[in-house]
């Protein structure tokens, strides 16, 4: 896992690096050594420290035994040597009768065990070696569960902030660039639950093999919680110009596929990024920029990084309020249900409503939902407002059902996250029962996006709804990157023309062409079409032409309050009737 395995009990032989500048002495140590032969011991011999070193570092032994009297190195010099080069190395050290304060010493700053030299009787030397291996590889075990995650062996957060407060330090000195990536992997969440999690953390280890591979010697990596990952990078690639490469560099080391237990897995990454010193002045500052980075970045739908810079940092501080503002509005029911006619354009009458919502705030007055349904979906408030959006649609049309005579659906609109709920129809089909609706007078709403998220889980939850007798609306069609094969299958009802496509149809050739494909696309699959933001009469017209079949917009009515629906209606319907009589009285 680390280098903290290298303090181990060893099974057979236990190699020893005596480290003594008295030929004599060492002579005797190793004697003594050899004839304890069930043991195992092997001796190796180097009178000085400069001697030491390279046979250290070349020979994996199990215990050093160091004089702590070397000439030209203190003892306590020796000491601290050792242990930087060697943190895992068990130290045994010797000294002589009146050195033993010294020796303690030694041992508060790491040093395993100590002996006397010349009294080896009744096998002391041999019991403090096996002694001082087994405390180390507990010391070492401490350490590695203190200090390092035990599922892929990097660095814990706590180390992490350690190293890279040392390093602002350095790079503040030397003038040297320095960043701090923050990285979430993408469909991690999906692996665990299609393949369990022992699979998910043998990902982690194959995800944390591949960082390494891409980071120098100097930086450093730690595994957060659950499928997050900081990386510190320094150098020539902490410049901003190089970490646009290097960050690009990650992304696609972790979107080529893994295999792991036979398995195919397919992720991807997301990275937040912040440099020193002009993202943060400390470690704290640093990290915490690079999450707010990390938002921005996991809000695209495909890998991607993203630098921090003050604009970002001021968006998470308004959304943050926000979210805690909405949480308050549904719980104070500052939520309001709003509804906009659909006019069936053959007829010139209504024929349904689409369900909009509005956020009465207490302060700011009424605010519009592109303020905050993009920020109540990315979290779990969106399902709240849907319950509640679809209880007031149900309960409020029985309350004016009355006033129309024609067929009528009420559109409401569902978000990707409710169609993830496994209770999806359990919970619909409740809100049925409670209110008295009959399926077959809602329309449910949902975005391209929506149904490209699962397609397969889409195509099942539409079936269940459409077997209800609920129709299927696809709203803002040509806005998102549908493919046209699901739309072959999906059980869909009618699309709806996006109003980026309707504002300028009867200027703009392009607009024009869009929408005639789309009319002549539906029909060919035998689905309706919607047209919204129907602003003035020669849109109307012209789609009328077009052959569209139904429309929305301020031309005909604005979203407006049950109240004020009620009263529109009662006159819309006054008109028709009146409209209705005077072409039979001409007939």
């Amino acid at each position: 896992m680390n280098n903290l395995a290298l303090a181990q009990l060893p099974e057979s032989s236990i190699d020893i690096l005596l480290i003594e500048d008295n030929d004599g002495d060492a002579f005797l140590i190793q004697e003594m050594l050899e004839k304890v032969s069930f043991d195992g011991f092997s001796v190796s011999h180097a009178p000085t420290m400069e001697m030491a070193e390279p046979e250290y570092r070349k020979h994996p032994f199990n215990v050093l035994l160091l004089d702590l009297s070397l000439p030209g190195f203190s003892g306590m010099e020796a000491v601290e040597k050792i242990r930087g080069d060697l943190p895992a190395m068990p130290i045994i050290i010797m000294t002589g009768l009146d050195d033993q304060q010294r020796a303690i010493d030694a041992m508060q700053r790491g040093v395993q065990d100590y002996i006397v030299k010349g009294q080896y009787a009744n096998n002391i030397l041999p019991r403090a070696i096996r002694y001082a291996i087994e405390r180390k590889r507990f010391e070492n075990k401490v350490i590695e569960l203190v200090h390092f995650d035990q599922i892929t062996g990097l660095i814990n957060r706590e180390v992490f902030l350690d190293r890279l407060e040392g390093a602002i330090s350095l790079a503040n000195q030397n003038n040297v660039p320095l960043a701090v990536l923050l990285l979430s992997l993408r469909r991690f969440k999906e692996v665990t639950a299609t393949l369990g999690h022992d699979t998910g953390n043998q990902l982690l280890k194959a995800v944390a093999v591949r960082l390494k591979e891409c980071v120098m010697r100097q930086d450093a990596i730690a595994r957060l919680e659950g499928d997050e990952f900081i990386l510190l990078i320094t150098g020539q690639f902490a410049a901003a110009e190089r970490l646009v490469v290097f960050s690009q560099h990650i992304i696609d080391a972790l979107e080529r596929p893994f295999t792991i237990d036979g398995h195919s897995v397919n992720i991807g990454c997301s990275i937040g990024v912040a440099t020193y010193p002009s993202c943060g002045k400390d470690e704290i500052e640093l990290a915490k920029h690079a999450d707010i980075a990390l938002h921005r970045a996991k809000q695209n739908s495909k890998s991607e990084f993203q630098f921090y810079t003050q604009v970002l940092n001021e968006e998470l501080t308004m959304r943050m309020t926000l979210e805690k503002e909405l949480q308050s509005a549904i719980e104070n029911h500052e939520l309001l249900a709003y509804y906009q006619p659909v006019i069936d354009l053959k007829t010139d009458r209504i024929c349904g409503v689409e369900t909009l919502i509005r956020w009465q705030h207490p302060q700011k007055g009424l605010v519009p939902p592109n303020s905050f349904i993009p920020l109540a979906e990315k979290s779990d408030l969106i399902l709240a407002i849907s319950e509640y959006i679809t209880q007031a649609a149900c309960s409020d049309f029985a309350s004016w059902k009355h006033l129309t005579t024609a067929p009528f659906d009420v559109g409401i609109n569902l978000s990707a996250r409710d169609f993830q709920k496994k209770d999806f129809m359990a919970w619909l089909e409740k809100i049925l029962s409670a209110t008295g609706m009959n399926p077959k007078e809602m329309a449910l709403e949902v975005t391209e996006g929506t149904l490209m998220e699962d397609p397969k889980q889409a195509i099942e939850t539409l079936k269940s709804c459409r077997e209800l007798g609920s129709s299927i609306f696809v709203d803002d069609f040509g806005t998102g990157y549908s493919s046209l094969s699901y739309l072959s299958v999906l059980p869909l009802d009618i699309l709806k023309i996006d109003r980026s496509f309707v504002s300028d149809i009867t200027t703009s050739g392009h607009n024009l062409l869009i929408a005639t494909a789309t009319i002549n696309l539906a029909h060919a699959l035998g689905l309706k079409v919607v047209a919204e933001g129907i602003e003035t009469k020669e849109q109307k017209d012209l789609l009328t032409i077009l052959g569209c079949d139904k429309a929305q917009g301020y031309y005909f009515a604005k979203p407006m309050p049950l109240d004020v629906l009620k009263i529109w209606l009662t006159e819309r319907g006054e008109r028709d009737e009146q409209r209705i009589g005077n072409i039979a009285g001409r007939r």
